[in-house]
């Protein structure tokens, strides 16, 4: 006696017959294919720029065009080598950009289950794998208000 097993509905469309990915099916073709796209395109819009190079350290600027701070200064990323992995420090400005916010196609109205936050760590993670590779363990901050630390030592 054979069983019939029935392949999940889409999460996101919730019409189609979910495929991908294969160990646990939540996307059909379609989804996956927009929500992917949306992802890079995110992933375009978060900009990460070094500000200081150490030898097993280095931080990051983050900007984004959506932000309402000025320059677009939405935190910093501290990216750490520690042993065979790596810890990355998140600090991100509360009032700069809804990083929760899902992504979006604002021509059809397509909704990813991605959001910016998503977008920001496929950022440092192609930063890391610059570095080498190897696991990491993430911690953000969120902080209401920047102060300026410049100054002569």
């Amino acid at each position: 006696m054979s069983e019939n097993f029935i392949n999940p509905v889409c999460k996101v469309c919730g019409i189609a017959e979910a495929t991908f990915p294969e160990e646990n099916a939540i996307f059909c073709p379609e989804c996956l294919e927009i929500s992917e796209q949306l992802f890079d395109q995110e992933m375009r819009r978060v900009e990460l720029i070094r500000i200081i190079r150490g030898h097993d350290v280095e931080l990051y600027d983050i900007k984004h065009p959506d932000s309402l701070a000025e320059d677009d200064h939405c935190g910093q990323v501290i990216l750490i080598k520690a042993g065979q992995g790596f810890e990355v420090k998140i600090c991100l400005r509360s009032d700069a950009l809804d990083w929760m916010e899902k992504l979006v196609d604002t021509e059809t109205g397509f909704t990813s289950p991605d959001n910016r936050l998503d977008a920001l760590i496929g950022n440092v993670s192609l930063l890391i794998e610059s570095w080498g590779g190897g696991p990491y363990y993430v911690d953000f901050f969120s902080v209401d208000k920047v102060f300026s630390t410049e100054g002569e030592l």
